[in-house]
């Protein structure tokens, strides 16, 4: 029996020591794992990805003590969803962020060899908007100097860094940006602010143009954040339609058509012409003596029944101050403003006398809460509020600039009742002293009347805010390339 134990004992040395052999040549005698991909300083390596998933091969083999030794390798990712790798040691990169590569030798899974990743995606297209919390109109953004919000960038695809951005404002001395994109703003005033970008696909050299935006920065004193902030009409609109707007070709008709294109195109301020008929009642008419709309009673006032019966250019409805209530009343978000020529046939007083009695008959006094007189003299406050409490007024100086220091007394009687808004005639705007006066005396500057966008952007760069307008459509303020 002890023979036989020493015989097999005896046989099997050999295979052991066989086996001893094999487990050195193809196990002990692996040393290592190296990765050769390019790495920093630390031992990173970075990949930078754009819009597809790229794929990298692993650079890695067994460093071994002899030639017979595996050189096959397993590999592994910790995190997949960012970067996955192959059986053949592909790596393709999917997201951002930071995994960790693990290679194995397949025959020695105790050795092993671990590479850091980091995966950088780039943008490939860049879009910026302004904070969603700052009320917008037709062209501005309105801003406070308690506040300090911050652009949105807008990457493609939306995991992508967001770098590269240029910020500048035209008027710093009123907004200024941070490199962060962060508004920050100093004083009352207009300031355009434009974002460049420089892309992967950016000319050498060269920036892409995001965008320009135009930014309000609020004039009232009684508040400084915008949480303090009452929305009023000129900022929640800073186009006004002239004469009701225009019907087709026609402009000043003040007719049924150009009001309902006006309300279709979206504006929310407009601009009424009234007058009075022979027998006294208010209708929206422009002037009795100069107009020519190709009725039988042009150069003429005719009653109320004339005027309502003939089309302007046989096609267009003119429109009474009835008519024009029970329109306003389907539209009570809609604010009217008010234009009396004060002819030697009509007068503010006269006017207005007889549109709040209209109003009250008709059920529509509500609707006067909405109604922005156009005073042309300081006396016209008094005279109207004796009338009818008016909360909106806006003061317009093309009666005034005649008188000798008109200019001066518009505005300082604008700002001492609070009416926010002078308006003044477009021919005034060739020197910037209405601008500067404004500013002086804490106002909103208007100006009538404009017909295209490019010269709304090249005012606005100049300080001027809202616009009577013909032809401009609200919702669509960009034209003419001005973006």
């Amino acid at each position: 029996m002890r023979k036989r134990s020493f015989l097999l004992v005896v046989l099997a040395l050999p295979i052991l020591a066989a086996g001893l052999l094999l487990t050195y040549v193809f196990v002990f005698s692996i040393r290592s794992v190296k990765i050769w991909n390019e790495t920093d300083e630390d031992g990173r390596c970075t990949f930078i990805r754009y819009e597809e998933d790229m794929q990298q091969r692993l650079l890695a083999e067994v460093v071994a003590d002899n030639e017979l030794a595996s050189r096959e390798l397993n590999y592994s990712s910790d995190r997949p969803d960012l970067v996955e790798v192959s059986e053949e040691g592909i790596l393709t990169i999917k997201n951002p962020g930071d995994a960790l590569i693990t290679v194995t030798a397949k025959a020695n899974p105790w050795v092993k060899a671990e590479l850091p990743v980091t995966v950088l995606q780039k943008a490939v297209r860049m879009e910026i908007r302004m904070p969603e919390e700052l009320p917008a109109n037709e062209y501005y953004y309105l801003l406070h100097t308690g506040d300090a919000p911050a652009m949105v960038p807008l990457p493609y695809p939306s995991n992508a860094m967001v770098e590269n951005l240029t910020f500048e404002s035209g008027a710093p001395e009123i907004v200024t940006v941070t490199e962060e994109g962060v508004l920050e703003a100093h004083k009352a005033g207009i300031a355009i602010i434009q974002v460049y970008w420089e892309g992967p696909y950016t000319e050498p050299g060269k920036t892409e143009d995001l965008g320009r935006f135009l930014v309000n920065v609020c004039r009232r004193e009684d508040h400084d954040k915008l949480a303090n902030h009452q929305l009023e009409w000129y900022e929640k609109s800073c186009l006004i339609a002239h004469a009701l707007g225009n019907a087709g070709e026609y402009t000043y008709t003040n007719t049924k058509e150009a009001l309902e294109e006006s309300i279709a195109q979206g504006y929310k301020n407009l601009e009424v012409d009234l007058s009075l008929t022979t027998d006294g009642q208010v209708v929206c008419r422009h002037t009795w003596y100069s107009d020519d709309f190709a009725v039988s009673y042009d150069g003429e006032i005719p009653d109320l029944a004339t005027f309502e019966r003939e089309k302007y250019f046989g096609t267009l409805t003119p429109l009474s101050g009835r008519e024009l209530l029970e329109i306003w009343a389907e539209h009570p978000e809609l604010y009217f403003i008010t234009d009396v020529k004060q002819d030697e046939n009509t007068n503010l007083v006269e006017v207005m006398e007889k549109l709040v009695a209209l109003a009250k008959e008709t059920g529509h006094e509500e609707l006067l809460d909405h109604l922005i007189v156009q005073a042309y003299t300081p006396e016209d406050y008094d005279r109207v509020n004796a009338i009818y409490p008016i909360k909106h007024w806006l003061f317009t100086t093309y009666q005034i600039l005649d008188t000798p220091g008109g200019d001066v007394t518009a505005a300082s009687f604008a700002r001492e009742k609070d009416m926010q808004v002078l308006t003044v005639p477009a021919s005034c705007m060739g020197t910037d002293h209405f601008i500067n006066l404004a500013d002086e005396y804490g106002l909103t500057l208007f100006t009538h009347t404009l017909n295209n966008g490019a010269d709304v952007w090249r005012l606005s760069k100049r300080g001027i805010y809202g616009y009577y307008s013909d032809f401009i459509i609200p919702n669509d303020p960009y034209e003419n390339g001005e973006k």
